[in-house]
């Protein structure tokens, strides 16, 4: 039988971490979203996802979660919205040049 790839990952933790991510990014496009129809003005999500990657971090370090864990955690879903933020800057400073 062949080994399944390692980013296959099916354990609980794992999901639960991804859809963490997911609900936490969903909330940040509809918020960014409702702003942008109340104002009327182009809104970046830049702040937000470098606070939810500093939040998420606190947590990490309050449960005593181990960096580079065999399944997806916290730490992961903080580089997750920190690599967001750094893609949304980079497309915000593309739009204004």
């Amino acid at each position: 039988m062949a080994k399944e790839p390692e980013f296959l990952r099916d354990d609980p933790a794992s999901a639960q971490a991804v859809a963490r991510v997911g609900l936490v990014g969903g909330f940040i496009g509809a918020w960014c979203t409702l702003i942008h129809i109340l104002t009327a003005r182009p809104v970046t999500p830049v702040p937000m996802l470098v606070m939810a990657s500093f939040v998420t971090v606190g947590y990490a370090v309050s449960n005593r979660e181990r960096f580079l864990a065999a399944s997806l955690n916290r730490w992961d879903e903080a580089v997750a919205f920190a690599g967001l933020a750094a893609l949304a800057q980079a497309i915000v400073r593309a739009m204004a040049a």
